[in-house]
C-alpha cells in the first residue's frame, strides 16, 4: 500500500505538479538556466500521487496564521500537525523522495550544446596577474574553439565551466556566495577587477602519503546541503535522507517564490567572447583633494561595451534584481505570519506599515511599534541609496560592522545567531547577485563598549559603510559622541550611523552639528503575534515562538524556550574534544538577548536594505529610461557629500564636544582619524589589526609572542550546528535569497562518507574546504610568522643607539586563530576551550612587559599629527610575566626559581615610565607624574597620552616615527599591560 494513503484524513488525487510544479506552463521556473526548459521524462510529469487532502485544502479564510494554504511549506506543516511522528517521517521521506527523484532523473537529460559551449569558470587569482583564458566547450562541438578576453581567465570546476560575469551567480557554495572570497582593503585599489572579485582557491588536502584527498561531499555545489557537511558525524542513511529533503526543498522554494534567472547575452552576440570591464586600478590613481575617488567617474570614461553602458543589460538586471527583492521580503512577510497570499488588501496595507520602514525629514518623540520595524530620516536614506548606487555602478564592496557590548555580540547564543551574522546570512547572497561583496562584522567586545576599539578608528573597525552601535548598557553621554565622531572620521568611507537602541539621542546631535547620516531600529512589537501559552505557542511561526509575550506568560523570558545554542556537534574529524564541553551554554542571562530576538533585529535591519535597494532599483531605471546608460554620477558620486561631513568634523571645536570633555587632556583627537592596533579580538583582518603588527624586532629579531600559544583543534569555517536548521515546514529566508537555477548534473553525487577515515575529515577540516583563509592557515602562529615575515620586520636603519628593542615582552591573553568578526572568521578553538564551536570572535589579550623586559618600540607609519596614546592596565599581579621569570637584568638569563604571583603592591620608590621619540628620551615619570596623563573615561578604561606634539600637528606633514616606552626600576614587581595604542 502507498504510504501516504494509509494514514487518516481524507485524500484526493494530486498531480506531482501540485507541489514540483508544471512541466509545461512552469517550465521557466523549474529550468537550469533561464535559456531553455530542462525536459521531465514523460513517465515523471504523468504520474499521479496519492497526497493526502490536509496537504491540498483551499483555505480562503483571512488570518496571520504561520502559512497559508496556498503555500507549499504550509500544506507539509499542516498535515504535520495531524499524524503521528513515525508518519511525519513517512511523510517527509516521500515528498523529499518524490522531489529528489525528479532532480536526479531531470540530471540525465542532456543539456544543449548552444549551453555548454559558452560555460567557462572565470578565476581571478590571488597574485592579481593577467592571464588569457579561452571558452570551454563540449568536446563534441564544433563552435567550442571562441577565446575570452584577457581580463578573465578559465578553469575546470567540479567537472563543468561557467561562464561567471558581474551578475550572474558567483562561486556559490554550501555555506554562502562569497565563501571564496577574501574581502580585501580600502577604497578601489583593492577593489574587483577583471569581471568577478577575488577569489582565493587552495587545493584539496593530502593524506600522510601526499595522495590528494577528494572529500566526499562537494562544497562547491550549491545544491549541496551544509547539514552533510563531511565534519559531521552521520550515517550515509542520514546523509542521503537529508540531501533528498534539501533537493525537494529548494525545488519547493524555487516553484513558490522563484530564482535569480539573469544572464548576459553578450557572450552569445560575441562568439563567447566576455564584456570588457573597467580598469579601476588605473581609477584609483586619481584623486580629489588627496582623497582616492570611489570610482567616481564621470559618464563619458566609461569604456565601450562594459555592462555598465548596456541598456537592454541593465533594464534586464533591473528587472530581475526588483524580483530578487521582492521575493525576499515577502519571504520575511511569511515567517512571521504575514504572508501576502493570507490577507486582505487593508491587512496587506496594514503589515505594509508595521513591517515598512519609517522615512521622515523630522522625527520628534519616541520611534515606537507604529513607525515600522526601523527609522531613518529622508536625507540619511537618501545617502544610503546612493551609497548601494555607487557600489553596485562600481561592482565593490559594502561594509555593514558593529560595534557593542556582550548583548550585541550574541551572548548566550552561538555567533551564527547573532542578528549580524542572521542580516548577513540573507543579504550575502542578494548582495552578490547585484554585483557587490557584502562583508559583514560583528566587532562587539563582551563586557565592555566601544571607545577602546573607536579609537584605533580603521585599523580595529575597518572600512565601514554602514556602522551599527548597540552599546546602551555600557556607555552614555560623552562615550557615545566619541564612537560616533570617530566612526566618521577615519577610513576612506563616512558611514550611516545605525542605533539599535539607546544612541538616538548623541546620532541626532551629530546629524545637526555636521550633517551625518543616522537611522536605527523601531522600540517594541512591530504588530506580530504574542505568545498566549505554551500550547498556542506551537500555533504560531516558529520565527514567533516566545518571542513577545502576553502579559503574565513567562515562557519568553525562560532560557529553555529563549534560547537553543550548543557547545558541541559530534563530528569525525574531533573524536573527543581536547577538554569536556559544557553540556549547557554559558552567558544566557536575562539581558541578553534569544536567538529568535537577534533573527528579529537581524530582519529589521534587512528590510531596511530591501527598501534602499528597491529604492535605489527605481532611481537607476527611471534614468535609464529617460537619459540612457551609463547612470549618471549625480545619483551615485559620494566624495562632495562625505567630505562636507569630515570637513565639518574636523573644523570643530573639539575641546567644546563631549567627546573633547571627556578627553580632556588630548580633545584634538576627537576631529583626528585615529589609527592603532589592539591585542583584544575580533579585529579587522585579523593579526594585521593588532600591536605585533607595529612592533619593532629586537636585535635578535624577537617580537612578542602569545604565552601559551597553540593549534586550534581544528580549522576551517564552522560546520553547521543543528541549532540553525530552519525547522521542517517554515520559511527559510536565507535560501529563498540564494535560491538559484537547478543545476544540471550528468550523475547523481554521493553524500556517503563510508571509505573516509577521520583523518581524511580531519584534513579536511584542516584544510577548511576552501576556506578564504585557508592560505594562511587558521592557527595564530603561522598567523603570527607570515605576519612578522611581511608586515612587523620593518626596522630603521640604524640600530646604534640606545633605544633597543627589549626581549622580554609577551603576550599574555586573548584568542588564537583569524578573529575578524565575520562569517569566515576561525577563531578560538584552543585545547582548554570547553565550548568549541560557539564561533564568539572577542577574547583579551595583553601586550605585558616590566622593568626587565626593555623597550617595546613602535614603528608608525605617515603619521601627522604627533599622537600617541594607549590604553593600559596596571593592576596585574607582581612578577607576572612569565617571559622574564628568572631574569635579574633587563633582558637577562633565566634561573630555575620559580615565583608565586601575588596581588598588585605600591609601585617600588624607583618606579618611572619612560618613553622616547626617533631615539631621543622625551619623557621620565614617576607614578605620580604618569597618572597625570591619563584619563579614566568609563568602566575598565585608563587611556594615557604617551606622546602629543601639537607642533607636528601644525606642519601636517607626513613622517615615520619610531616611538619606545618602558618602565624602569622595581623588576619584576613594575608590570603593567598593554591593550590598545592609538595615534595619528
Amino acid at each position: 500500500m502507498d504510504p501516504l494513503s494509509a494514514m487518516d484524513p481524507p485524500e484526493e488525487d494530486l498531480e506531482l505538479t501540485s507541489l514540483i510544479g508544471s512541466s509545461t506552463d512552469h517550465h521557466e521556473d523549474l529550468g537550469g538556466n533561464g535559456l531553455e526548459p530542462p525536459s521531465i521524462p514523460s513517465r515523471l510529469s504523468r504520474t499521479s500521487y496519492r497526497v493526502p487532502r490536509s496537504l491540498s485544502r483551499n483555505n480562503n479564510h483571512h488570518h496571520h496564521g504561520a502559512f497559508p494554504s496556498s503555500s507549499k511549506f504550509a500544506m507539509v506543516q499542516k498535515y504535520m500537525d495531524k499524524t503521528t511522528l513515525s508518519n511525519k517521517v513517512m511523510v517527509l521521506a516521500m515528498l523529499a523522495m518524490i522531489v529528489g527523484m525528479l532532480v536526479i532523473v531531470t540530471s540525465d537529460v542532456e543539456t544543449s550544446i548552444e549551453q555548454e559551449a559558452v560555460e567557462t569558470v572565470v578565476v581571478v587569482h590571488h597574485d592579481n596577474s593577467d592571464v588569457s583564458t579561452a571558452a570551454a566547450a563540449d568536446s563534441s562541438s564544433s563552435s567550442s574553439s571562441t577565446s575570452i578576453e584577457s581580463t578573465f581567465s578559465t578553469t575546470e570546476f567540479n567537472g563543468f565551466s561557467k561562464i561567471i560575469g558581474f551578475h550572474e551567480p558567483s562561486f556559490e557554495n554550501i555555506y554562502g556566495a562569497n565563501y571564496y572570497f577574501k574581502p580585501k582593503g580600502v577604497g578601489y585599489p583593492l577593489a574587483p577587477t577583471g569581471g568577478v572579485h577575488p577569489i582565493y582557491m587552495i587545493d584539496n588536502p593530502k593524506d600522510e602519503n601526499g595522495k590528494e584527498i577528494t572529500p566526499p561531499v562537494d562544497y562547491d555545489d550549491y545544491e549541496i546541503s551544509p547539514y552533510t557537511d563531511v565534519r559531521l558525524k552521520m550515517t550515509p542513511e542520514e546523509r542521503e535522507k537529508e540531501q533528498s529533503y534539501w533537493y525537494g526543498k529548494l525545488q519547493l522554494i524555487r516553484n513558490e517564490y522563484g530564482y535569480w534567472k539573469f544572464k548576459d547575452s553578450y557572450p552569445f552576440k560575441n562568439k563567447g567572447k566576455s564584456r570588457p570591464v573597467v580598469d579601476w586600478a588605473a581609477i584609483a590613481a586619481k584623486t580629489t583633494n588627496g582623497n582616492p575617488l570611489h570610482g567616481e567617474i564621470s559618464k563619458e570614461d566609461f569604456p565601450k561595451d562594459v555592462w555598465q553602458t548596456d541598456t537592454d543589460y541593465i533594464t534586464n538586471f533591473i528587472t530581475e534584481a526588483k524580483a530578487l527583492l521582492h521575493r525576499v521580503r515577502e519571504g520575511i512577510y511569511a515567517e512571521y505570519g504575514w504572508e501576502t497570499s493570507s490577507l486582505t488588501s487593508e491587512q496587506i496595507d496594514q503589515r505594509n506599515v508595521f513591517l515598512g520602514v519609517h522615512i521622515a525629514s523630522e522625527m520628534n518623540g519616541g520611534i515606537g511599534p507604529d513607525k515600522g520595524v526601523a527609522w531613518i530620516y529622508k536625507d540619511s536614506f537618501d545617502a544610503l541609496v546612493k551609497k548601494l548606487l555607487n557600489a553596485m555602478m562600481t561592482n565593490d564592496h559594502f561594509f555593514v560592522t558593529l560595534g557593542g557590548h556582550s548583548a550585541a555580540a550574541g551572548h548566550g547564543n552561538n555567533f551564527f545567531q547573532s542578528y549580524m551574522m542572521q542580516f548577513h546570512d540573507v543579504m550575502e547572497p542578494v548582495f552578490d547577485r547585484l554585483g557587490m561583496v557584502l562583508v559583514t562584522a560583528n566587532l562587539a567586545q563582551g563586557g565592555m563598549g566601544t571607545l577602546q576599539a573607536v579609537l584605533a578608528g580603521v585599523d580595529v573597525y575597518g572600512e565601514k559603510d554602514f556602522m551599527v552601535w548597540d552599546s546602551s548598557m555600557t556607555e552614555k553621554g560623552a562615550l557615545q559622541d566619541v564612537f560616533g565622531r570617530m566612526m566618521l572620521l577615519s577610513g576612506h568611507r563616512v558611514p550611516i550611523l545605525f542605533d539599535i537602541g539607546g544612541g538616538k539621542g548623541f546620532m541626532d546631535a551629530l546629524r545637526k552639528e555636521v550633517g551625518a547620516h543616522v537611522g536605527g531600529i523601531t522600540n517594541g512589537n512591530p504588530h506580530l503575534k504574542e505568545t498566549e501559552s505554551l500550547e498556542q505557542a506551537a500555533t504560531l511561526p516558529h520565527a514567533l515562538q516566545h518571542l513577545f509575550c502576553k502579559g503574565g506568560v513567562p515562557t519568553c523570558g525562560q532560557t529553555q524556550f529563549k534560547y537553543n545554542a550548543s557547545c558541541w556537534t559530534d563530528r569525525v574529524d574531533v573524536e573527543t574534544p581536547p577538554t569536556a564541553q559544557n553540556k549547557g551554554y554559558g552567558g544566557q542571562a536575562k539581558w541578553h538577548p534569544g536567538n529568535r530576538s537577534h533573527q528579529l533585529i537581524g530582519r529589521r535591519m534587512t528590510l531596511l536594505f530591501l527598501r534602499a535597494l528597491d529604492e535605489a532599483m527605481n532611481i537607476w531605471l527611471k534614468a535609464t529610461v529617460s537619459e540612457g546608460s551609463p547612470l549618471d554620477g549625480k545619483y551615485w558620486h559620494l566624495a562632495e557629500e562625505e567630505n562636507k561631513i569630515r570637513d565639518a568634523l574636523r573644523s570643530a571645536n573639539a575641546t567644546a564636544t563631549p567627546c573633547g570633555e571627556l578627553m580632556k587632556l588630548t580633545p584634538r583627537v576627537c576631529n583626528t582619524p585615529m589609527r592603532g592596533g589592539t591585542e583584544w579580538t575580533p579585529r579587522y583582518r585579523g593579526d594585521e589589526g593588532s600591536i605585533r603588527r607595529l612592533l619593532k624586532p629586537s636585535p635578535s629579531g624577537y617580537i612578542p609572542t602569545k604565552v601559551g600559544d597553540e593549534e586550534q583543534v581544528y580549522g576551517g569555517r564552522e560546520a553547521r550546528i543543528p541549532q540553525l536548521r530552519i525547522p521542517i515546514g517554515e520559511v527559510d529566508v536565507a535560501m529563498i535569497a540564494r535560491s538559484l537555477p537547478q543545476r544540471n548534473r550528468s550523475r547523481k553525487r554521493s553524500l556517503s562518507t563510508s571509505g573516509i577515515s577521520a583523518g581524511a575529515a580531519s584534513a579536511e577540516s584542516k584544510r577548511g574546504g576552501h576556506h578564504r583563509y585557508s592560505h594562511i592557515s587558521s592557527t595564530s602562529s603561522v598567523l603570527r610568522n607570515e605576519t612578522n615575515h611581511r608586515i612587523l620586520g620593518r626596522r630603521l636603519a640604524d640600530d646604534s643607539g640606545s633605544i633597543v628593542p627589549g626581549e622580554g615582552w609577551e603576550v599574555q591573553g586573548g584568542n588564537i586563530g583569524y578573529c575578524d568578526g565575520t562569517s569566515n572568521a576561525v577563531c578560538a578553538r584552543d585545547k582548554s576551550s570547553i565550548c568549541l564551536m560557539t564561533g564568539h570572535n572577542d577574547g583579551r589579550g595583553t601586550l605585558d612587559g616590566d622593568a626587565l623586559s626593555g623597550w617595546v618600540v613602535f614603528n608608525l607609519k605617515d603619521v601627522t599629527q604627533g599622537l600617541f596614546l594607549a590604553r593600559l592596565e596596571t593592576w596585574f599581579p607582581m612578577e607576572s610575566n612569565k617571559r622574564t621569570e628568572g631574569w635579574t637584568a633587563i633582558n637577562g638569563k633565566r634561573t630555575r626559581h620559580r615565583h608565586l604571583k601575588a596581588p598588585p603592591p605600591p609601585k617600588p620608590a624607583d618606579y618611572r615610565v619612560e618613553v622616547a621619540v626617533n631615539g631621543v628620551i622625551t619623557k621620565s615619570m614617576n607614578e605620580t607624574e604618569f597618572n597625570e596623563l591619563c584619563v579614566f573615561p568609563g568602566y575598565n578604561l585608563i587611556i594615557c597620552t604617551l606622546w602629543d606634539d601639537e607642533e607636528r600637528a601644525l606642519k601636517n606633514e607626513k613622517e615615520d616615527v619610531e616611538l619606545a616606552f618602558r618602565m624602569a626600576g622595581g623588576g619584576r614587581k613594575a608590570i603593567m599591560g598593554i591593550t590598545h595604542v592609538y595615534y595619528a
